[in-house]
């Protein structure tokens, strides 16, 4: 159980690179008006959650090696 909530949490790591790297597109095109900062803040809120994951992450692998 424990290995499928840590596969889980890759592919949601996985996702969310995916959509860092898509906010890092749109801010690296030219600068519109709303939409950059929309993007911006887009960003943050995705490495925010990468962030949170990587943590997840690193507690199920403890409480694997618990045994729980």
């Amino acid at each position: 159980m424990a290995d499928e909530h840590l596969q889980d949490m890759r592919e949601a790591r996985r996702a969310l690179v995916e959509m860092r790297r898509n906010w890092a597109k749109a801010i690296a095109g030219d600068y519109q008006r709303g939409k950059t900062e929309d993007a911006i803040k887009g960003i943050i809120e995705v490495q925010q959650a990468v962030e949170a994951i990587d943590r997840a992450i690193e507690d199920e692998g403890k409480l694997k090696s618990e045994g729980r």
